[in-house]
C-alpha cells in the first residue's frame, strides 16, 4: 500500500478537514491571545461556510473558547461585529475586545425583548451568543434580530441550540435568511454546523499543553433521601379549575407548583403564594366587573411573593362579559391552595442542606450548588450562612455572612487562588442559572445541581461553567442532591430529559462516527508522505465489504466532496467505509468504475434538484406549471381529465428517467411535447450540465 499511500493520505486529510479536526494550520494570534490548535481550525472551517453561505453555527461544548473562535472570524473579516448576548455577558464580551484588540458592538438579547425598539447600528457581520435564546420566532427579540441580519453574515454561537425539539434548529436557521428551498435544519446541521466534542479533539491531535487540558468530568451517583410525606402532589392533582381556564392553562398551574416543588419546600411556597394572589386579582376583578389583565394580577403581588391588595376597579378597563362562576371557582381554588401553606412552612431541607455543609468543609476545591430558584438558592443560604466561606449569588445581588458585596468581587472570592488560604474566602457559592451561561468558573471542582431543568442543555451549560480549558482542577465531580420526593416524580423528569437530550444528538454530523474513526484518520496522516501520482480515488479489496469500495474527492458542480461507492450505493464515507481503507488491499479500479461514479453522482444531483420547491415568478420551472394549471382550469370537463393523465404520464417518465440515469431518455434525447409541459422533466434534462474531476480527468457536459 506504499504506493497508494499518498492518495489515502490525501482522502483522511479532506475528511479530518470537513469536520475541522485537521490542526496543522499557522495557530492566529489577536492582541495578547493566541488561539489554540482546535480554535484555528474552528476560524478556517468558519470562514469557509460564512464566505459560501453567508452564515454558520459553532456549537462546540462549553469551555472550548468559542468567543476567542467569533472574534478571529471577525478580525479575518476586517469587521467591526454586532455582538447579541445575554446582558449578563456584556462584561465578558468587552474583556474579550480588549485582550484581543477587536472593536464591536453590544446589544443585550433582553434589550432586543424591550417593547421600544433599540437604536443599533449597522454591520456587515452579526454574532449571536447563546443563540438558543432566539430559539422562538414569535417572540420581539427572533423578529427584531432576523431584521438585524437581513443584510449582514451570521455567526451563531451556542453549546446547547436544541432545547426541546429539532425544530429549535430550524428557528435559528432562519436567521441567516438562506433561500426557502434550502433554509432547513438538514442544510444547517450537516453543512453550517460544527459540532466536536472534547473526545474528539484530543484523538485528532488537537490536545494543547497539559496547562491548557480541558478536566475530566465525573457524574456521582445521587444521593438518596427517605420520602417526606407532603400532600402537595396529591393536592395538585384535585386543584379547582377556574371557570376562565382552559384544560391546558390549568395543567400549566399544577406542573408548575409541582416542577417547584422538585427543587425545595421554599419554592413551592413562593409558587403557591403567587398563585394565591393570582386568585385574589381575579376574585377583586370579578366584584369590580373589570377585566383580570396582567397587570392587575402582578398589582396583587408583592417583590417576595406575599399578597397585597389593589383597588381592581382604578386598575383594570370594564368587563361585562365574565363568567358568573369565576367568583366561586377562584374562591375554592385559593382556599385549596392555603391550606398547603402550613405545611410548607414547617418543612425544611437539612437533609440536603447537610450534606452541602459536608461537601463544602471537606473540598480543597470551590463548590458551585445550582438551582432554577430564586426561593431555593435564598432558603439554602439562610440554612448554612453562619458557615464560613458561604455565599449566595442572586440575578440582582450577592450575599456573604458579612454582608452585600459586589458580584465580581464575589467570583474573585471563589475562584482566586490568594483567597484560599485567608478566612473571607469563599468555598461553596450557591447560585441560580443566571451563572450557567457565558461565564467562567474555571477552578470549581465540584458542580451541585439542586434540581434539575426541564431541558438537558441546561444541565450541560451548568457543568460547562467548571470544564473549561485551562482549568486547575484534574476533574470536575456532578452532584445531584433531589428533593426526597416519591421516586416515581423523579423519575419521570430523568425520561423527559433524556428524550430531550436524544433530540439533541442530532448536531453530530455523522452520527454513526465515533473516536475510533478519528484515530484512524490520524494514522493515516501521520504516515510519510511519499512523491506520487495525483489520484483522487482509491479501489480497495477488503474482508469487511463483499464488494470493492472506491472511495474519490470529487467537484459537483463547483462543491467539493468526498462519497464512498460500493455494489449498492453513493454515500459519503461512513466509519465502515474508513475502517475499510485502514485495512483494505488497494486494487486497480475496473472497467467502468468512472462511468459508474459519473452515473451514480448525476443521479444523486437529479433527485436532490427534483424536490427544490420553486417560489421566484421569474423561473421558467414555476411558468411552465402555471402554464399547465391554467390549461387544465380553462378546458371542459373532458379535455381537463385528459390533460391530466398526459401530466401523469409525463411524471412517471421522468421517475424511470432517474433510475436510469445514463439512458438517453435524459441524457441526450430532447424534451417530448408532454415533458414540455412538467417542468420538473425539462430541470432533471437541465441538471446534467455539471463538471466533474474524477480519477484526474475532467468530465465534461453532455452535448
Amino acid at each position: 500500500m506504499t504506493a497508494t499511500r499518498p492518495v489515502v493520505q490525501h482522502l483522511a486529510r479532506l475528511a479530518l478537514y470537513a469536520r475541522a479536526l485537521e490542526f496543522s494550520a499557522v495557530p492566529i494570534t489577536l492582541g495578547s491571545i493566541t488561539l489554540l490548535a482546535h480554535q484555528t481550525a474552528a476560524v478556517r472551517w468558519l470562514l469557509h461556510r460564512i464566505d459560501r453561505h453567508g452564515g454558520a453555527l459553532l456549537a462546540d461544548p462549553p469551555g472550548l473558547g468559542k468567543t476567542y473562535v467569533a472574534l478571529a472570524v471577525a478580525a479575518a473579516r476586517s469587521a467591526r461585529p454586532l455582538v447579541i448576548a445575554p446582558a449578563t455577558l456584556r462584561a465578558r464580551w468587552h474583556d474579550a475586545a480588549r485582550e484581543t484588540g477587536i472593536a464591536l458592538d453590544f446589544i443585550s438579547t433582553e434589550r432586543l425583548s424591550a417593547p421600544a425598539p433599540p437604536h443599533v447600528p449597522p454591520a456587515t457581520l452579526v454574532i449571536i451568543d447563546e443563540a438558543h435564546h432566539l430559539r422562538t420566532p414569535s417572540t420581539r427579540r427572533h423578529q427584531r434580530t432576523s431584521a438585524l441580519c437581513t443584510h449582514a453574515d451570521v455567526l451563531l454561537l451556542s453549546a446547547t441550540p436544541i432545547h426541546n425539539h429539532t425544530r429549535d434548529l430550524e428557528h435559528i436557521a432562519a436567521l441567516f435568511h438562506l433561500p426557502p428551498a434550502h433554509a432547513s435544519a438538514t442544510l444547517l446541521r450537516r453543512r453550517l454546523t460544527l459540532r466536536r466534542t472534547l473526545a474528539e479533539i484530543q484523538s485528532a491531535g488537537g490536545s494543547v499543553a497539559s496547562h491548557h487540558a480541558i478536566p475530566a468530568i465525573h457524574i456521582r451517583r445521587d444521593f438518596a433521601f427517605t420520602p417526606n410525606d407532603t400532600p402537595v402532589p396529591a393536592a395538585m392533582v384535585a386543584l379547582p379549575k377556574l371557570a376562565a381556564d382552559t384544560p391546558e392553562s390549568h395543567r400549566l398551574v399544577q406542573l408548575g407548583i409541582i416542577h417547584a416543588l422538585r427543587s425545595s419546600n421554599a419554592a413551592a411556597l413562593e409558587r403557591i403564594r403567587r398563585r394565591i394572589a393570582v386568585t385574589l386579582a381575579i376574585e377583586h376583578a370579578a366584584c369590580a366587573r373589570v377585566q383580570p389583565t396582567a397587570e392587575l394580577k402582578r398589582a396583587f403581588q408583592s417583590q417576595h411573593g406575599d399578597v397585597q391588595l389593589a383597588m381592581a376597579a382604578l386598575l383594570a378597563l370594564p368587563d361585562t362579559g365574565s363568567d358568573p362562576r369565576i367568583i366561586h371557582t377562584a374562591r375554592d381554588q385559593r382556599v385549596a391552595l392555603e391550606a398547603l401553606v402550613p405545611h410548607l412552612m414547617r418543612a425544611s431541607d437539612s437533609a440536603r442542606a447537610a450534606v452541602l455543609r459536608r461537601l463544602a468543609r471537606w473540598t480543597t476545591a470551590p463548590v458551585v450548588a445550582f438551582t432554577q430558584f430564586h426561593a431555593t438558592a435564598e432558603s439554602f443560604y439562610r440554612q448554612l450562612r453562619h458557615q464560613p466561606g458561604i455565599a449566595w449569588l442572586g440575578g440582582a445581588s450577592a450575599h456573604i455572612t458579612s454582608g452585600v458585596i459586589p458580584r465580581d468581587e464575589l467570583l474573585d472570592r471563589l475562584l482566586s487562588p490568594r483567597y484560599r488560604a485567608w478566612h473571607d474566602g469563599v468555598r461553596l457559592l450557591i447560585t441560580t442559572d443566571v451563572l450557567s451561561e457565558g461565564l467562567s468558573l474555571a477552578g470549581v471542582a465540584t458542580i451541585v445541581h439542586l434540581d434539575l431543568p426541564w431541558t438537558a442543555a441546561r444541565i450541560d451549560q451548568r457543568i460547562g461553567r467548571a470544564a473549561r480549558i485551562g482549568a486547575p482542577v484534574a476533574a470536575v465531580s456532578v452532584v445531584t442532591l433531589p428533593a426526597p420526593l416519591p421516586a416515581a416524580m423523579h423519575a419521570a423528569v430523568r425520561s423527559l430529559i433524556s428524550t430531550k437530550r436524544e433530540r439533541m444528538s442530532v448536531l453530530a454530523d455523522a452520527p454513526d462516527e465515533d473516536v475510533a474513526i478519528i484515530n484512524v484518520l490520524r494514522r493515516l496522516c501521520e504516515a510519510p508522505v511519499h512523491s506520487g501520482r495525483a489520484e483522487r480515488w482509491i479501489t480497495l479489496a477488503s474482508p469487511l465489504v463483499h464488494t470493492p469500495l472506491i472511495v474519490a474527492d470529487v467537484r459537483v458542480e463547483g462543491k467539493r466532496m468526498l462519497v464512498a461507492s460500493d455494489a449498492r450505493v453513493l454515500r459519503r464515507p461512513t466509519s465502515r467505509d474508513w475502517r475499510v481503507v485502514a485495512s483494505g488491499i488497494p486494487i486497480a479500479m475496473r472497467r467502468g468504475d468512472v462511468a459508474e461514479l459519473r452515473r451514480r453522482l448525476r443521479a444523486s444531483v437529479v433527485e436532490r434538484e427534483l424536490t427544490v420547491i420553486v417560489s421566484d415568478p421569474r423561473d421558467r420551472r414555476l411558468q411552465l406549471r402555471r402554464g399547465a394549471d391554467d390549461a387544465l382550469l380553462s378546458g371542459d370537463w373532458r379535455s381537463r381529465g385528459s390533460r391530466a393523465l398526459d401530466a401523469t404520464d409525463a411524471r412517471r417518465m421522468l421517475m424511470h428517467a432517474v433510475r436510469r440515469i445514463a439512458s438517453p431518455h435524459l441524457v441526450d434525447a430532447g424534451p417530448t411535447p408532454a415533458q414540455c409541459a412538467t417542468p420538473r422533466a425539462e430541470y432533471g434534462r437541465r441538471s446534467n450540465y455539471a463538471v466533474l474531476i474524477l480519477a484526474g480527468v475532467t468530465i465534461v457536459p453532455q452535448s
